[in-house]
């Protein structure tokens, strides 16, 4: 068994210890009551996923909140917003770059899409929805400047009903216990996520070619064959309808081309198609005979969110961010965040390469040599599989996975190992109370011309993940003085 004391600091304030102690003190009767309206809320708002098995799990939600505040709020957006002008210059710099192709291999088709979508008009390299996954302490880093980004998600994103349905349900609770100064401006806490999406399409360019003409349709481009997992999609097509945007899920392979409109559906305009499924799995529709001729015409015609080159998402994608090669892609200010922000990372097989100091140095050995200053990840995986933490794993399963990733050259990465904040929060026991509990919290940051928003994530295990038994922390802001 691990010492969490060993992977990250303590991160707490004395509001939250407040919090936690009121909660604490709260008869088993009364517990029951507010984890019954967390649970009837949850359920409502649609906090839930479908296993395999078709049983529906309602998402647990940690009792007691994260308040940012306002400076690293507006600290944060600055920053997404200048790290993903950096990612969009790696993106439109890789079809020309042989170098920046081994650093983010791609399968020959995947490539072929990049190549299709790069005739599209409005830079599609620029045309992506991201969620930065970070580690931030909230109580120790009031202007964010520390924050350490562990990945970005740029294709089928997950969170963003989830963080907004769950911050809902928590601001009713926080109301039910009269907690004080908690304050849910996006100023404070960041703006629901669901926003954030929903102004990313109406100010995608192929939106604005219509502003003014009729009312916008959006389509959620998804296998309809998955009946099970993530279940946002839907939630997110009620959530535009009820804001006046026509929205619907359809399957990828039901897109249609149209001589007038371009893209169609059903015979009807599409003017954006977000894109909730990955090339892989377009690719293995397409191969079992599915027609995906109208997806192509939207990438060509530059109506996708996020474009193709969303596929670049890897892992390794801190690598073409971080290592000497690169830095003449930026500007002097993207690589200073970048030197702040973005953790050492390497795609691994055997080669020499600069170590986190500069040194120049054999890659697999140096990785086998400082297992518990580095992580090991697969490089295109997501849901936190595999992932190896060199501190809580023994020198000999640390060389056998190296051994393993070697053999497989360019699917896994070695990274600088980034502390994970421990939140202090609420558990259940046996006769019903709460009682103080500790919890790994991590954070997604989603940003668009409509602000900022995330979602929050705790566990007891360090590789932070819903599907892996975590849960969701609400993002709550702190009352700035004089309200």
């Amino acid at each position: 068994m691990f010492d969490p004391t060993e992977l990250g600091p303590p991160d707490r304030t004395a509001w939250d210890e407040k919090l936690v102690e009121r909660l604490s003190s709260m008869t088993a009767y009364d517990a029951d009551e507010m984890l019954g309206y967390i649970a009837e809320q949850s359920s409502r708002q649609g906090l839930d996923y479908i296993k395999d098995s078709g049983e529906r799990i309602i998402i647990p939600l940690s009792p007691a909140p994260v308040r940012f505040t306002a400076r690293q709020v507006k600290a944060l957006r600055q920053a997404f917003k200048q790290l993903a002008a950096a990612v969009a210059k790696v993106a439109a710099a890789w079809l020309d770059t042989p170098l920046l192709q081994q650093v983010l291999p791609l399968e020959p088709y995947e490539a072929d899409w990049l190549r299709l979508a790069h005739q599209a008009p409005e830079n599609p390299a620029a045309q992506i929805f991201h969620r930065w996954d970070f580690a931030m302490n909230a109580a120790g880093d009031p202007e964010a400047a520390h924050f350490k980004l562990f990945e970005v998600n740029s294709v089928d994103v997950g969170g963003i009903h989830y963080a907004g349905a769950g911050d809902n349900v928590m601001s009713g609770v926080l109301m039910l216990l009269g907690a004080p100064n908690v304050w849910s401006s996006p100023q404070s806490c960041g703006a629901d996520p669901r926003l954030i999406l929903m102004t990313a399409l109406m100010f995608h360019p192929s939106a604005q070619a219509v502003k003014g003409q009729r009312k916008l349709r959006v389509a959620i481009a998804e296998n309809q064959d998955f009946t099970t997992g993530i279940t946002e999609a839907e939630s997110i097509r009620k959530f535009l309808r009820k804001r006046f945007i026509k929205c619907e899920c359809v399957d990828a392979r039901r897109f249609e081309t149209h001589p007038q409109y371009g893209v169609a559906y059903r015979g009807k305009p599409v003017d954006v198609v977000y894109r909730n499924i990955e090339l892989r799995d377009l690719h293995d529709l397409e191969t079992a005979g599915g027609d995906l001729s109208g997806l192509r015409a939207a990438a060509q015609s530059g109506k996708l969110l996020s474009s193709p080159f969303g596929e670049l998402d890897h892992k390794s994608l801190w690598e073409a961010l971080g290592s000497e090669e690169f830095a003449g892609l930026f500007i002097a200010e993207e690589n200073r965040l970048i030197a702040q922000h973005v953790p050492w990372t390497r795609l691994l097989r055997g080669r020499m390469t600069h170590d986190p100091g500069g040194k120049f140095v054999d890659l697999p050995d140096y990785v086998r040599r400082n297992r518990t200053a580095l992580v090991m990840k697969p490089n295109r995986s997501c849901g936190g599989q595999g992932v190896t933490i060199g501190r809580i794993t023994s020198a000999a399963d640390w060389d056998r996975t190296l051994d393993a990733a070697i053999n497989s050259p360019d699917t896994w990465v070695a990274q600088q190992y980034i502390p994970i904040p421990r939140r202090i929060t609420c558990r259940v026991t046996e006769d019903g109370r709460f009682e103080p509990d500790e919890v790994f919290a991590v954070y997604g940051g989603y940003h668009s011309i409509g602000g900022i928003g995330f979602v929050g994530r705790v566990s007891h295990n360090p590789v932070v993940n819903v599907m892996q038994g975590g849960g969701l922390l609400a993002v709550m802001g702190k009352m700035p003085r004089g309200k």
